[in-house]
């Protein structure tokens, strides 16, 4: 016995009404899930978890459909936490392309430069100098592109938070990226010295030549405690590059 006309009309039409209702139970599950997934990433990340970053940012990508930079924004964020500053990268420069406003385009832009910034330091320590100079030029033009209120940290979506961040990291990134002072001067100096004042020289000027080096040995005493101070600030920042504002 076949099934009444207008029996099946009545279940294409209850089918085709199934499916709007189900869309909008997701979406309220979405809204209602992404402040506690929020919520999560930021204390593991005031806690050191990458891992739980990380694991935010996954959970947060199940029926992305709302801030869809976010959840690869927060798992970009956890990898390169753990050290997965290749993973972090790339799931950042995405979170960045979907981006809809200058505030959100800040807040991703500064982790993923503050990302980038480490790999140019990695490479440095691996001896690379030329992929360390040429990845912190990489950092730069992404702090130049940023939008207007981004780097002078009026309009950063964070209080100020992320501009001051990324300034910082611009001086960083451009001592990398500025040739050493002096390079090969002494080199063409002192030899042409030697040439041209042979052994008779004027004992007054052997002593000025002599109170001269001791002020440039102090001078470079001085430069190299600054650089050492330098350093140890850097190296007390902690883990700098990773919060999911």
């Amino acid at each position: 016995m076949s099934t009444a006309p207008w029996v099946r009309r009545r279940r294409r039409l209850l089918l085709a009404s199934a499916l709007p209702v189900l869309l909008v139970l997701l979406l309220a599950l979405k809204l209602l899930s992404l402040p506690v997934l929020t919520s999560s990433a930021g204390g593991a990340h005031e806690s050191g978890d990458g891992a739980g970053v990380r694991t935010a940012g996954e959970r947060l990508g199940v029926v992305n459909i709302v801030q869809r930079w976010r959840a690869p924004y927060v798992e970009g964020t956890g990898r390169a936490m753990e050290g997965d500053l290749e993973g972090g990268r790339r799931d950042l420069e995405l979170a960045l392309g979907r981006t809809g406003n200058p505030q959100d385009d800040c807040t991703v832009r500064t982790n993923l430069v503050l990302t980038i910034e480490r790999q140019s330091d990695a490479a440095g320590e691996a001896g690379d100098t030329e992929g360390e100079k040429k990845i912190a030029e990489e950092a730069l033009a992404l702090i130049e592109a940023g939008p207007e209120g981004c780097l002078d940290g009026s309009a950063d979506g964070n209080g100020g938070e992320a501009g001051q961040k990324q300034q910082e990291s611009k001086q960083r990134l451009e001592e990398k990226t500025q040739p050493e002072e002096g390079d090969g001067e002494d080199e063409e100096q002192d030899p042409s010295k030697d040439d041209s004042e042979g052994e008779g020289e004027d004992p007054q000027k052997d002593e000025k030549q002599k109170q001269l080096e001791e002020k440039n040995k102090a001078g470079q005493g001085d430069a190299e405690t600054k650089k050492k101070i330098d350093e140890a600030e850097k190296s007390n920042g902690g883990d700098y590059a990773e919060k999911p504002w």
